[in-house]
């Protein structure tokens, strides 16, 4: 009798000590390496890359390789250092765009936390997009810059993977039936010199996006031209060549509003003057706000290109985008519009949809029209454009 009572108590005490300390790692402060390796379900590491300085551990030097972390300096990764819960939503936006770049951010459904504006500037749109995938704290506060909890890092975690499989997917490579209204943009700043017609004014550009935010439309990226089907309201916003004030104004009027943007790139001009610079590009694509696809390397009329020269046009500008961005590049945009059967062709083995300027090809995915918006196009005038 007496053993039976000893073993009986053994056996409390043992689940006693086991809850107490599985409820302290619930509470304990996550570490970096502990953020890595909780992520791994998010994103496994499937490749080797160079390692710090400081840990073997491989999915560390993958995450860094792949842009969802960075080193604290030098060849360093102190993984031993805690992380805030905005650092560690922000590698978990970073992983999710990596593993499951079809994910639909729909703009509409965004919710933000009662100290959403605690957040860095920089890291709120990254935050406020994972909401709309239901990656949310229910209790409406954040706590965006105190130590992040193993606990709720996992919370965070079990979110994303429910996310990746269950969540909406948008299909890259498939047109919409119904007509879509796609804008196209080049400047955003006062008109001057004389190409005034490729400028919008700041002023009337963020009534134009105000508008859309107000009146219900969902924003979509190239790839999500299929759920035009679905949504009631819904827009393509397209910015041509690279303009640093894509970056300065277009993208910080944009965050405003939840608005989603393409940016097709001019790849030779990247950190160019008057053009964006590697980190902007970064940045813009790493916020959501933006995808940063071709507008091929030097803007040459790619008619009068080879096959090969085509090849090269594509495949270099690619490569460079994807370099800064870490996203597959599947989309171009024709430079001054122009295209012929050779450079649909060709596009097609790099590019998932094309898009020209006026309405002059077979309706196809990679002869997609656009409507330039100037200056000239106030408010008044700017729902026809969307019709």
């Amino acid at each position: 009798m007496h053993r039976i009572i000893y073993y009986i108590l053994t056996i409390v005490i043992v689940l006693n000590f086991t809850a107490v300390n599985v409820f302290a790692d619930e509470n304990s402060a996550l570490t970096k390496l502990g953020a890595v390796h909780m992520l791994s379900r998010v994103l496994p590491a499937w490749r080797d890359a160079p390692k710090f300085d400081d840990t073997d551990d491989k999915t560390a030097a993958y995450y860094r390789s792949m842009k969802v972390l960075g080193a604290e300096y030098g060849n360093t990764f102190v993984p031993d250092k805690t992380i805030t819960t905005q650092e560690f939503l922000i590698m978990l936006k970073r992983a999710l765009d990596i593993s499951a770049p079809d994910l639909f951010y729909d703009n509409q459904k965004i919710k933000w936390h009662y100290d959403q504006n605690e957040v860095a500037p920089e890291y709120q749109s990254q935050i406020a997009f994972l909401s709309a995938i239901d990656i949310w704290n229910n209790s409406g506060y954040l706590h965006p810059r105190a130590v992040i909890s193993e606990g709720m890092a996992s919370y965070y975690v079990k979110l994303a993977v429910h996310a990746q499989d269950f969540g909406k997917r948008s299909k890259n490579g498939r047109r919409n039936q119904r007509r879509l209204p796609v804008l196209m943009y080049h400047v955003i700043d006062q008109p001057s010199g004389p190409y005034s017609y490729v400028y919008v004014s700041p002023e009337n550009f963020e009534q134009q996006i105000k508008y859309l935010y107000d009146n219900g439309y969902t924003f979509l990226f190239p790839e999500e031209l299929s759920m035009a089907d679905e949504l009631k309201k819904c827009v393509v916003l397209t910015f041509d060549d690279g303009y640093v004030q894509t970056y300065s104004t277009a993208y910080q009027i944009l965050k405003k509003y939840n608005a989603k943007a393409t940016l097709f790139m001019v790849s030779d001009k990247i950190g160019e003057d008057d053009y964006c610079s590697d980190a902007q590009l970064f940045e813009m694509s790493d916020s959501g706000v933006f995808r940063i696809y071709s507008h091929s390397t030097e803007h040459s009329d790619l008619r009068q290109l080879s096959e090969i020269e085509l090849d090269e046009q594509f495949s270099l500008s690619n490569d460079k985008i994807y370099n800064i961005t870490k996203r597959e590049v599947t989309s171009i945009a024709y430079p001054y519009g122009f295209f012929n059967d050779k450079v649909l062709s060709r596009a097609r083995r790099y590019y998932k949809s094309g898009f020209s300027v006026t309405n002059s090809g077979r309706g196809s995915i990679y002869e997609i029209p656009r409507s330039s918006i100037d200056d000239t196009i106030n408010i008044k005038s700017y729902p026809i454009y969307l019709k």
